[in-house]
């Protein structure tokens, strides 16, 4: 068994192992026979090795546990919250100034945090975080020195208490929907996007040839479906985002090597495919699905 700092933090090495160690070694050296009762000379010297190491190693587990935030306690934890530059205040308990030193309860205020907590909540099927920092409102209207929070699925509640706690007072929010807080008696209003999903039929003229292994290309069916996969979920267009040629070519080629994009037409649903881009706001969000997607061979 291993034993000190592992990744699960760290194995105190106990008095009786660490004198059934110095045994076995004490039998490899002087073999079998040797006498190292605990009334022997032999034995009592062993108790003595044993005794020292293993105050050596509760020194050491000391040691570690005053390194760390969530073990150290009294003095300790203050030399650690020096390292942060925090200073205990008059009267503030170790539990509260250790979740202090850890931000235990705070959120860290970076875009991939704040995706990854509405990721989170139930029901949430897609989520894509958007910051502003500049002084006047960008291309997609976001306001300056705002986040911008579009979301699909989820409990307004839940998401609204989630974007209060990522994003400080101060820093704005942008958004078609208004949601409404309260905090410790605190108001504040969070906006966020709901995007309308849009409704796409696309039509692809494909060429295709055999792979180098002489396997046939994939199907009509097939090629539909995958680029339909590739463009829902986690990895479907952001809101706002056009669907262009390069898109669908960029779709299919890169899951079908030896398929050729030719054409692209597409329109919003149920209207008639014509020429590409077709363009979307950034209060609006495509929705691509098999059954609206023509492959044609050429």
């Amino acid at each position: 068994m291993a034993y000190g700092v592992d990744p699960s933090g760290f194995v105190l090495k106990r008095l009786p192992e660490i004198l059934a160690d110095i045994q076995s070694a004490n039998v490899a050296t002087f073999g079998p026979g040797v006498i190292q009762t605990d009334q022997s000379p032999l034995g009592q010297l062993n108790g003595l090795h044993a005794d020292i190491s293993a105050t050596l190693w509760e020194i050491a587990l000391s040691v570690y546990q005053a390194l760390d935030p969530d073990q150290a306690e009294g003095i300790s934890l203050d030399r650690l919250g020096k390292l942060r530059l925090l200073e205990r205040a008059a009267g503030e308990s170790d539990i509260d100034f250790r979740s202090a030193i850890t931000n235990a309860g705070r959120a860290r205020i970076d875009m991939s945090d704040l995706s990854q907590a509405l990721s989170a909540i139930a029901g949430v099927s897609w989520v894509q975080a958007y910051v502003n920092d500049g002084d006047v409102a960008d291309a997609d209207g976001i306001s300056a020195h705002s986040v911008a929070v579009a979301i699909i699925g989820g409990d307004d509640d839940e998401i609204a208490k989630t974007v209060r706690a990522y994003v400080v007072p101060g820093i704005g929010t942008y958004g078609n929907t208004t949601l409404e807080t309260t905090i410790e008696g605190f108001c504040r209003s969070i906006r966020i996007v709901r995007p309308a999903v849009v409704n796409v039929t696309i039509e692809v003229e494909v060429e295709a040839q055999p792979d180098r292994n002489g396997c046939p290309p994939a199907s009509a069916l097939a090629i539909a479906a995958g680029l339909a996969q590739s463009l829902t979920g986690a990895t479907r267009p952001r809101n706002g985002q056009d669907l262009t040629e390069f898109l669908i070519r960029q779709a299919i080629e890169s899951r079908y090597p030896n398929i050729r994009v030719l054409t692209v037409k597409a329109s919003r649903s149920p209207a008639a495919v014509g020429a590409v881009p077709v363009t979307f706001n950034f209060f609006e969000i495509m929705a691509v699905s098999a059954d609206r997607i023509s492959i044609i061979p050429v």
